[in-house]
């Protein structure tokens, strides 16, 4: 009866919530967007596990992971099918270029100064170590254009540097969910077992080929007239068929159902009907799952996670800054990014909280916790703050074009 209750109360809070998430007066107010981008349902979450009210038990916890998954692999299929390749074309292959060079700096930056840091605090072989890290760094890679959707009208003039910020919050976790896909693989062979690497590139490749066919097979069966309705059913169902099968054979629901996403996106040409049929079903799916890693969320706040987080924050900043116009030279851009230009890519969003959790769930152990609780409030904070580094980014670049 409880575990009924507290399904009920998921149900009813994602609906109220989803009534009022992104509504109100567009402004630059971080009080505004923690409301607006629905990271305050992780703290609402947090209230309602074991450090809390204790609505969502442990023992109920349990049994709801499957629906975690399917939130993760609904993230993913979101995320996915926004990549499509006419899209992608219509922006100039410099900006590709600049997208995957921008996160390689920063994902380097962040893991080796984790690595430095983390061999002498934590007593743990550096095979994890070195693991944690890595993750941490591809973290830093992942930006959110929820933020960018906001305050879009904000813009004094939106000239290139919009154009190119909004390309590369679009595109940029694209590059962090493969990094990621690549770690969890490697991580759970590690290199010291003979023949376990080849293991490893294996799972990534049956992780890519089955959603690539499934995929395919989805398309073939939508391509008929159907309502608006059924397609939605159709998704949802198979969304749900493609993380529930990742979880049950320890795969990466995220990654897996990006991987749809994008195949079925570059098949499809119903673009105008699934984009409302999917925004109309985001809302609850993606609520759900925030409260849901709220609750899950082992939260420790002690000197060392503070310490991780401001480093997190302060490495991302500061290499995004500094990258961006040099490897904007080096790609030889036409116009000139300014130091600034890397403060409107500092959110995170739901994204970053569905890859924390994936690598999480991927390899629970002490140090994932730690993991979890630095990336956790790190995403937080920098949503917090990225109103602020917008503004005084892009809206003060804009006036200038």
């Amino acid at each position: 009866m409880h575990a009924i209750y507290a399904f009920g109360l998921l149900i009813l809070v994602a609906y109220l919530g989803s009534r009022f998430i992104r509504r109100g007066k567009r402004s630059f107010s971080p009080f505004t967007f923690i409301f607006h981008s629905g990271l305050i349902y992780v703290l609402f979450g947090l209230y309602l596990g074991r450090h809390g009210s204790n609505v969502l038990s442990e023992e109920i916890l349990r049994s709801f992971r499957p629906l975690i998954a399917l939130g993760l692999g609904w993230v993913g299929f979101l995320f996915g099918f926004q990549l499509e390749y006419r899209y992608v074309k219509r922006f100039p292959r410099k900006y590709v270029g600049l997208s995957f060079f921008l996160f390689l700096s920063v994902f380097l930056v962040v893991t080796i100064s984790m690595i430095w840091l983390f061999e002498r605090w934590f007593a743990v072989p550096r095979f994890y170590l070195h693991g944690v890290a890595a993750a941490l760094g591809l973290l830093a890679g992942i930006h959110s254009p929820t933020l960018m959707n906001l305050v879009a009208p904000l813009v004094p003039k939106r000239g290139h540097y919009y154009y190119l910020a909004r390309f590369l919050v679009s595109v940029g976790g694209f590059w962090a969910v493969i990094g990621m896909a690549l770690l969890i693989s490697i991580w759970h062979f590690p290199f010291s077992e003979q023949g376990t690497v080849s293991t490893g590139l294996i799972l990534v490749l049956a992780s890519t080929l089955i959603p690539v066919f499934l995929g395919f097979l989805f398309h073939f069966l939508t391509r008929s007239r159907v309502s608006e309705q059924d397609l939605l059913v159709y998704l949802l169902g198979m969304v749900f068929f493609v993380s529930g099968a990742a979880f049950y054979f320890d795969l990466m629901p995220l990654y897996v159902c990006m991987v749809l996403g994008i195949v079925y996106s570059n098949l499809t040409r119903r673009h105008e009907k699934i984009y409302p049929v999917l925004f109309a079903s985001e809302k609850p799916l993606y609520l759900v799952l925030l409260i849901l890693v709220g609750a899950f969320w082992e939260i420790d706040i002690n000197l060392k996670i503070a310490v991780l987080v401001l480093l997190l924050l302060g490495l991302r900043t500061a290499a995004y800054m500094l990258f961006t116009p040099l490897l904007g030279r080096f790609l030889k851009f036409p116009y000139r990014l300014p130091l600034t230009f890397g403060l409107s890519l500092m959110s995170a969003g739901g994204l970053g909280v569905a890859f924390a959790v994936s690598i999480f769930i991927a390899y629970p152990m002490d140090l994932t916790n730690t993991f979890l609780s630095v990336a956790l409030i790190a995403i937080i904070l920098g949503d917090v703050l990225s109103p602020l580094a917008i503004k005084a980014s892009l809206y003060r670049l804009g006036g200038k074009e």
